[in-house]
């Protein structure tokens, strides 16, 4: 295979990602949004991101690699309870995990907001932005774990 077929495409649901099969075969995603996915929901529940638990996804501890896994945001909707603070925190967690993009020069500006739906579930919003122009626009469904672990 010489040509680029992207990263496998990881759609959101409710009890996760799951893989979209077309034709028999595992779809790829030639955009970036399966790398925005797990940079917000794929780190370990138990890394906090901030500091050194010793919690850090082994691909984190390859030398070398400046990819690194981790997921503030995934950490704070799994262990925080919901609430208005919270989901500020959430939001400035999300674009943490996502500041890679500006970083690496695919966007400019990345824009994140939640909304609480129910007591135990919220919606993010992510925009993400080149030149003004809206280059990956989706909204995340979570269940907000802290609630439904009983926290």
């Amino acid at each position: 295979m010489t040509d680029f077929e992207g990263d496998v495409l990881f759609s959101d649901s409710n009890d996760g990602g799951v893989l979209t099969i077309e034709d028999g075969l595992i779809a790829c995603d030639k955009g970036f949004s399966t790398a925005v996915y797990l940079s917000l929901f794929g780190g370990n529940f138990d890394d906090n991101g901030i500091t050194d638990t010793g919690n850090a996804y082994w691909g984190n501890l390859i030398g070398g690699e400046k990819e690194k896994m981790v997921s503030k945001f995934q950490n704070i909707i799994c262990s925080l309870p919901m609430n208005t603070k919270n989901l500020k925190l959430a939001e400035e967690a999300a674009k943490s995990d996502l500041q890679w993009a500006i970083d690496e020069g695919i966007a400019d500006e990345i824009n994140v907001s939640g909304k609480i739906k129910n007591v135990k579930n919220a919606d993010f919003e992510i925009n993400i932005l080149k030149s003004g122009e809206n280059i990956l626009s989706t909204t995340y469904g979570v269940e907000w774990e802290a609630m439904s672990n009983g926290l």
